[in-house]
């Protein structure tokens, strides 16, 4: 590597071909009072390091790099997620490669042997202008958004204090605490305490989901056998299967399998997924449970016979606040949490949640987990 010694912004320039070095280096040269210090490296292997670092404010990538070329190094660098700015150096009519290198998040393009010391210096301060003004755009938006969920864990953490002692006093009434209470007292004492719950539950999934995004969720990992757990879930909830006149069949490939997870965390996540299933599939239908071992990962689906999701609202599943309207929807209620949440656990967990559907004919989320 070579340098050119100045000042201010540090310039990576990625070319197989010395005398293209040469050239941009004379043209950085003649740039009035130029801030740029350009650095050289010839080398593609050391050039995918070299990308993925936060050594340089500004990358110029030639597309042609010996056996490889410049788009390769874009794909490594993910420049739409860095804030510094990519430009992609290309021969003159080639404009596929500039739309390739542009989809794939670079600043800009220049054609070599067509750009002086004026558009250099312009084209370099634009992208350098651009990043910096789109970095801290983000940053305004995180900033946003860490208020927001720091309100959202504030005001969670104050509702379910006064929510839980209306739970315990209600309860108490309902036991006779009080005194005598009539059947007309004791049905509105039991819708009371029923919302209570329902309040009570959107305020720990607020919580959950703060908690979640701030990274304070720490799994506690044991061997746990999945088999058993899903049995002890399923029957659990039994009565709602029976009260919905729903079926549920268990299927699985061994009488035991056992997997390296947090269970109370991913216990609370299938039962998200069970809830769901049941609650947008109407009486009479069927939920199918699976689970296999194949190789050194674990499989469990969910497949119900319920109201469907059009594949076009797939990408709004897993979004916070996120609720799909369909005939069900308005029914069941919920916040828009519960797979956001579930899908945040199983990634913890190493895993994925992949769902498939057909709008009235049912869905199946596929959960897969390393052993």
């Amino acid at each position: 590597m070579m340098e050119q010694n100045t000042t201010a912004s540090k310039i990576m320039l990625i070319d197989d071909d010395e005398d293209d070095y040469l050239i941009v280096k004379s043209i950085i040269s003649k740039i009035p009072n130029a801030e740029f210090l350009l650095t050289w490296c010839h080398s593609y292997d050391d050039a995918k390091t070299i990308v993925q670092q936060n050594d340089y404010d500004l990358f110029l990538i030639d597309y042609r790099l010996g056996a490889h070329n410049g788009l390769e190094l874009l794909m490594i660098a993910e420049p739409q997620k860095r804030a510094e700015p990519f430009i992609m150096l290309t021969g003159a009519g080639d404009n596929v490669i500039e739309q390739q290198a542009m989809q794939l998040g670079a600043a800009d393009y220049l054609v070599k042997g067509s750009f002086d010391a004026e558009l250099l210096s312009r084209t370099l301060r634009y992208a350098l202008q651009r990043k910096f003004l789109e970095q801290q755009r983000i940053e305004q938006l995180m900033e946003v958004n860490r208020t927001k969920d720091e309100f959202i864990s504030l005001a969670s953490h104050q509702l379910r204090t006064p929510a839980t002692g209306v739970k315990q006093y209600v309860g108490m009434v309902l036991e006779g605490y009080a005194g005598d209470v009539s059947e007309a007292q004791r049905d509105m004492l039991e819708k009371a305490y029923e919302s209570n719950e329902r309040q009570l539950k959107i305020v720990t999934d607020l919580l959950r989901v703060t908690r979640v995004d701030a990274g304070k969720v720490r799994l506690t990992r044991d061997k746990v056998d999945l088999v058993a757990l899903i049995e002890d879930v399923l029957k659990e909830q039994n009565m709602k299967f029976y009260q919905r006149k729903q079926d549920v069949t268990f299927e699985k490939n061994a009488d035991q399998i056992l997997v390296n997870i947090d269970q109370d965390n991913f216990r609370m996540a299938f039962e998200n997924l069970i809830d769901n299933a049941s609650k947008y599939s109407e009486e009479g239908k069927t939920i199918t449970v699976s689970i296999q071992k194949l190789g050194k990962t674990v499989t469990i689906s969910v497949a119900d016979q319920g109201v469907g999701i059009d594949p076009a609202d797939f990408d709004k599943l897993f979004q916070k606040f996120s609720r799909i309207d369909n005939p069900l929807s308005t029914l069941v209620g919920g916040t828009g949490l519960g797979l956001y949440w579930s899908q945040k656990i199983v990634d913890l967990h190493g895993g994925k949640i992949e769902v498939s559907s057909e709008r009235g004919r049912g869905t199946t989320f596929t959960v897969t987990l390393p052993e």
